[in-house]
């Protein structure tokens, strides 16, 4: 659904998707690794493109983008944000979070031993 930007945090906070003026939010399914209970579907709300996620609610936690932006990024973020407390993560784990889910950043943090 497209919308004005101002209107993008009732959006989010129910979790719906929408198109704003680069700004969207969509769900990505997150497989679990043994099949068990099902995808679970993620919303996460994008930036300018699929290459800046500011936000992600996954399962029962909001993370938030913590990386340095642009004016007009930081004005989506305040547009948009949840209004409950968010975990902070750098964009690099946001987007591991958001394509391959917790399991995309474990497998990452084993087998190369990064911190998040």
């Amino acid at each position: 659904m497209k919308i004005a930007n101002r209107d993008a945090r009732q959006f989010v906070q129910k979790q719906h998707p929408f198109e704003g003026s680069n700004l969207y939010a969509q769900f990505h399914t997150q497989n679990h690794p043994n099949g068990d209970n099902g995808p679970d579907m993620w919303y996460v709300v994008y930036s300018y493109g699929d290459h800046w996620p500011l936000f992600i609610h996954a399962g029962d936690t909001w993370f938030e983008n913590e990386d340095k932006h642009s004016q007009s990024t930081a004005r989506h973020r305040s547009q948009c944000h949840p209004d409950c407390p968010t975990v902070l993560l750098p964009t690099k784990w946001m987007l591991r979070l958001a394509k391959g889910g917790y399991a995309a950043i474990a497998k990452e943090r084993v087998l190369q031993g990064e911190p998040a």
